[in-house]
């Protein structure tokens, strides 16, 4: 039984081997790119993790975006997103009842990576967790 099952997978594998050509698969590969390359060229809307540096503090975050397929997955895999600023460059809130506690002001941390990524649209940025400041 399992043995008529393989010779009859094994013609019909050497059918499709005589079938399908070289040049067929070739076409069908540039195809598939054009279609791929072509889709991304329209414009979509998807989150994105950045780490922000902020002398020696390393915090997550996650911003929504908005761009075309190509600038996103540029931005996700090619460019590094550890983004370095100094405490002065961003807006600093105190936090009530810490001492040297403060959090980042997420419309100005949005500011900062929309210069940084000027071919992405940063629409939004999630609250980030406290950052203690050992001296001020």
């Amino acid at each position: 039984m399992t043995r008529k099952l393989v010779d009859k997978s094994k013609a019909l594998w050497g059918t499709i081997r005589k079938r399908i050509t070289p040049a067929f698969l070739v076409t069908l590969a540039l195809a598939l790119i054009f279609w791929y390359s072509g889709k991304l060229q329209y414009t979509y809307t998807t989150t994105l993790p950045f780490t922000v540096e902020i002398e020696g503090d390393r915090v997550r975050t996650t911003c929504m975006v908005e761009g075309t397929g190509h600038n996103l997955l540029s931005a996700r895999y090619l460019k590094r997103r550890v983004v370095k600023l100094q405490r002065f460059d961003v807006d600093l809130l105190s936090v009530d009842g810490a001492a040297n506690t403060y959090e980042i002001s997420p419309s100005s941390l949005q500011n900062i990576l929309s210069v940084r990524y000027p071919n992405i649209k940063i629409l939004s940025v999630s609250r980030m967790p406290f950052i203690v400041f050992n001296e001020w």
